[in-house]
């Protein structure tokens, strides 16, 4: 008996010869060849999701079965779960590895299905789908149509969708969500369908009646219940040719001329996944994951593809009493994200990190600028708020900026930094001036830049990479005058580093350098941002003053590592202003120091940056950081 060793296990293989697809002739042998030949794409697809098998021992045309049980002498290495059913609990392989893909194709598991959950946590689905079914008079080109209107609507509700063929007639729209209850997914999805064959009648249906279903295309929403399941990516199916469920780019699926280009055979997937990879890949991206909205939104859109060209208005449509008109979606709110949230801070590196760094993913560089932390909100009818790194409110001490934030879209929240900038360079010292004495400076000029983008109008979109937020970004101010405009960056670190150089007159501080891949999330930044200074300036909390208040000579510092000392050389008499001005209204009462002597301490701390080094360590005053 033939015999096959996969991921470590030795497999009997057995009747090689027989003869699966008879109209073409394909061999139970290819068959298993083909498995062997995917089972590294097909596998993360399955994983830790009970399988039902549509079994087909002796070739399509004889009998076939569905079989949900594990088969009587199922090795005691294939694992096996308990699912819920009507029943009670019901006990179903799931197949972790290519000897388990092996095993259960030699035994004409032909068909692989799945649910939308998986089995740690069941109906609990991670994923949406939409079967796409065409009736007779429609093919899968009618259901291109109807895939690019589903998508657009999901992209309204700030959802994903990636599309393969069913390997049968139609098409698979399948969208990575948060875990949400299967019912709740269901209901979604029913309301999705329901609101587009209301908006296109003569393109979609949303319920099962045959009748109905001429010339259009079932739009099946009923696959995302936790009782139900969905052909797998890569699985072949039980049909006259050894066509398979096939991942596509949403490229190719608009370029079909015609359906024999939508249709792929077990000879054509294997080439497909060495020259493109696995299309589906992005859904294993728990970072893909989006929380599934209340509702569908409601897009007044015409049809795309085949039935007419993008935009244009809707048909008119009669009226249909045997259908009951969709109930109208829950207005969505523009504002998502609401003041404080916390932020990205990037942390300190000795050199600039290389293309390949962070992860390996890619690396986006910016310019690192000298100002202000500000989170900007747009709040429709509400003055803007601009966050300091703080959490306090800064539009009140610099109105310009406060009033181009609020002529924004209300919900867009940028992440930037507040700048001021005079004589050809940054003047971050303008910006711890009073709001009056900034007026009176004809030539200092306020900007907002904005690096990042955390929410646009009704979506979040801290989960998304950065090379998404990116683009998002660039998007939502291309026709936004200053004092807003988006940051200078790269991903070319030799073009980076020559920014950095040739601005440097210009007060530039350094380079931010991001993960291009990740998401923002503020606890573990420092592993996928990172800040370069061009010099070794480091920040510090001032606790003390030593010398008389109005004209103070020495700070006494707390560096970030705990090291408590006092600023070496005497400051200078600008220095010294800029730091009575700002403590003015921070002293407490005089008091002696055992290490420094007579102090005056701060009720509230200031921050301050420092240069440090020697040993044992000398700190060097170099500015006020304020918020």
């Amino acid at each position: 008996m033939p015999q096959l060793t996969v991921d470590g296990r030795t497999l009997a293989l057995s009747h090689l010869d027989k003869v699966y697809y008879p109209r073409t002739g394909t061999l139970k042998g290819e068959v298993l060849r083909y498995y062997a030949a995917v089972h590294h794409a097909l596998l993360p697809h399955l994983r830790d999701r009970p399988v039902s098998f549509l079994r087909c021992p002796d070739g399509v045309e004889a009998e076939v079965f569905i079989a949900k049980n594990p088969p009587a002498g199922t090795p005691r290495w294939v694992r096996t779960v308990d699912v819920p059913s009507s029943g009670g609990e019901l006990r179903q392989v799931v197949l972790d590895d290519g000897a388990a893909l092996l095993w259960a194709a030699n035994l004409g598991c032909l068909e692989l299905h799945v649910p939308q959950w998986h089995a740690a946590a069941p109906a609990l689905a991670d994923r949406l789908v939409l079967d796409l079914d065409p009736g007779e008079g429609a093919d899968v080109l009618t259901c291109r149509a109807v895939a690019l209107l589903l998508r657009e609507r999901l992209a309204a509700d700030g959802l994903a969708a990636w599309v393969k063929t069913s390997g049968s007639k139609g098409l698979h729209l399948l969208v990575p969500i948060e875990p949400t209850p299967s019912t709740r997914v269901s209901g979604y999805a029913k309301a999705l369908a329901a609101a587009l064959e209301a908006e296109h009648p003569e393109l979609a249906v949303h319920t099962m009646a045959k009748a109905r279903r001429r010339g259009r295309v079932l739009v099946d929403w009923s696959q995302n219940n936790a009782k139900k399941t969905t052909a797998a990516p890569y699985t072949l199916r039980a049909r006259p040719q050894p066509t398979v469920s096939t991942p596509l780019a949403w490229e190719e699926l608009e370029r079909a001329g015609r359906e024999l280009d939508l249709v792929f055979t077990l000879a054509d997937v294997p080439g497909r996944i060495a020259a493109h990879g696995d299309l589906l890949a992005p859904l294993l991206d728990p970072e893909r994951a989006r929380p599934l909205p209340a509702g569908p939104a409601v897009l007044a859109t015409g049809p795309t593809g085949p039935t007419g060209p993008p935009g244009s208005a809707p048909p008119a449509r009669p009226a249909d009493p045997a259908q009951p008109a969709a109930p109208e979606p829950p207005a969505r709110a523009a504002q998502v994200l609401r003041p404080p949230v916390e932020v990205m801070r990037p942390a300190a590196v000795p050199a600039v990190p290389p293309a390949d760094g962070l992860g390996g993913a890619g690396v986006q560089y910016e310019l690192k600028l000298d100002g202000f932390r500000c989170v900007a909100f747009a709040r429709g009818g509400q003055p803007a708020f601009l966050q300091s790194r703080s959490g306090r409110d800064l539009a009140a001490e610099f109105p310009p900026i406060a009033a181009a934030v609020a002529r924004l879209p209300e919900g867009l929240v940028l992440d930037a930094e507040l700048v001021a900038w005079r004589g050809g360079r940054f003047a971050f010292g303008e910006l711890l001036r009073t709001r009056q004495a900034r007026a009176a400076a004809p030539d200092t000029a306020l900007g907002l830049i904005a690096f990042d983008l955390l929410a646009l109008p009704g979506r979040d979109v801290r989960r998304l990479p950065l090379t998404d937020r990116r683009r998002l970004l660039l998007a939502a101010l291309a026709d936004v005058p200053p004092p807003i405009q988006p940051v200078m960056a790269t991903t070319d670190r030799a073009e980076a580093l020559e920014w950095m150089d040739r601005l440097a007159a210009t007060g530039v501080e350094g380079l931010v350098c991001k993960a291009a891949g990740s998401s923002y999330r503020p606890r573990g930044a420092g592993h996928a941002w990172v800040k370069y200074r061009r010099s070794d300036t480091v920040d510090a909390t001032v606790h003390a003053l030593t010398g008389p208040p109005r004209r103070p000579h020495a700070l006494i510092v707390r560096l970030d590592d705990g090291r408590v000392l006092a600023t070496t050389p005497r400051l200078t008499p600008p220095q010294a202003r800029e730091v009575a001005e700002a403590a003015r209204a921070h002293l407490g009462p005089p008091t002696t120091d055992p290490d420094h002597g007579p102090v005056h301490p701060l009720t509230t701390p200031l921050r301050a940056e420092l240069t440090v080094t020697g040993r044992p360590p000398a700190a060097v005053f170099v500015r006020l950081r304020g918020d």
